[in-house]
């Protein structure tokens, strides 16, 4: 959104005013502009929306009082204007209005001599439209008094702004652009803006790309009373769910404990294979892993390497009274035909 360097003079369609010879009757409180789009004969763009209404709150809006003057004879560039000198007459002054959803107003705060006197000469009035280059309406220059004429609005003028004022509202438009709002009164001058629909396109689950009728269909399937059957699903997955939760540690113990008796098993089954002189050559993550029906296939296939024979007599005889030959050498003296006594030696 560009700083507005112009101001558009127009009168535009569906916006007319009755103003009476009594001066008792003069209007006090006027419409120049209609809300949304104001169709000219120009085909300009002018909207009156959310933007204006925030430029007019702001602190530095430049415009607060407004002349009400005669075919804009206030406004250099204007016909009216090279054909009048200073001091110019205008029918009074007043401060802009916005009403949101009906247009712009201006209320006057006083009418001059020559507007209760001339103001019955006039049928019509034409705002000098201060837009962006979107043609969104930022400020409301000046209001004139025109007289309708055979084509339906006045000559097209674009009128130069005054540095100042131009960057006045440059200033409102960048603060807008850049998410802050002047703000109504009561609201924080800087606070930023509230994006009313992407909030509610976040609350329903939608995409910024969202169309108006998807939006609108949402909104009707999020206020639907569920029926019977998608009450009770809903209660039976609650349900569910809880029974989940409730039996979780229960799991966690059982599971906890069977792998503990697996483990001793294992460990018995190992010890076994041991004291059969078998080795068993695996590491404990792999015996970990394995279950107890492998462990005792490869227990079976793995051959006894470790000898488990006694070296040494596992039993004693008893020793023989002294001066009596062991029964192994008496045998052995007989069986050699000589006296078991030779022994005693």
């Amino acid at each position: 959104m560009g700083k507005p360097d112009k101001v558009i003079l127009l009168r535009t369609t569906g916006v007319a005013v009755s103003l009476s010879a009594d001066a008792a009757k003069l209007p006090r409180r006027i419409k120049v502009l209609n809300w949304g789009d104001n169709p000219n004969c120009h085909g300009k763009r002018v909207n009156v929306g959310a933007l204006f209404v925030k430029c007019l709150n702001a602190d530095t809006y430049p415009y607060r009082k407004v002349a009400l003057d005669f075919e804009h004879n206030t406004f250099p560039g204007t016909a009216a204007y090279k054909e009048s000198k200073e001091p110019r007459p205008v029918a009074g002054f007043g401060t802009i209005e916005a009403v949101e959803g009906d247009g712009v107003y201006i209320t006057m705060s006083s009418w001059t001599p020559d507007g209760e006197k001339m103001a019955a000469n006039y049928a019509d009035v034409s705002a000098g439209a201060v837009t962006d280059k979107e043609g969104n309406l930022v400020a409301v220059a000046s209001v004139a008094l025109c007289r309708a004429g055979a084509v339906d609005g006045m000559d097209f003028v674009e009128a130069p702004l005054s540095g100042g004022i131009s960057s006045a509202l440059s200033g409102i438009i960048n603060n807008q652009e850049a998410g802050t709002e002047p703000g109504p009164p009561g609201k924080k001058k800087g606070q930023p803006a509230m994006d009313y629909k992407a909030l509610l396109l976040k609350l329903l689950g939608l995409g910024e790309d969202a169309t108006d009728e998807a939006i609108q269909a949402a909104l009707d399937a999020a206020g639907k009373k569920p029926t019977q059957e998608e009450q009770d699903a809903a209660l039976s997955a609650a349900v569910k769910n809880a029974v989940a939760e409730a039996v979780k540690p229960i799991e966690e113990k059982v599971a906890a404990l069977s792998a503990a008796a697996v483990a001793h098993e294992k460990a018995d089954l190992i010890a076994e294979a041991a004291r059969e002189g078998k080795v068993i050559a695996l590491g404990a993550d792999a015996i970990g892993k394995i279950t107890v029906e492998d462990l005792k296939a490869t227990i079976a296939k793995t051959p006894v390497t470790v000898p488990l024979s006694a070296k040494t007599p596992t039993t004693m005889k008893e020793k023989t009274a002294e001066g009596e030959v062991p029964e192994e050498l008496r045998q052995i003296a007989l069986n050699c035909g000589v006296s078991p006594d030779i022994f005693k030696k």
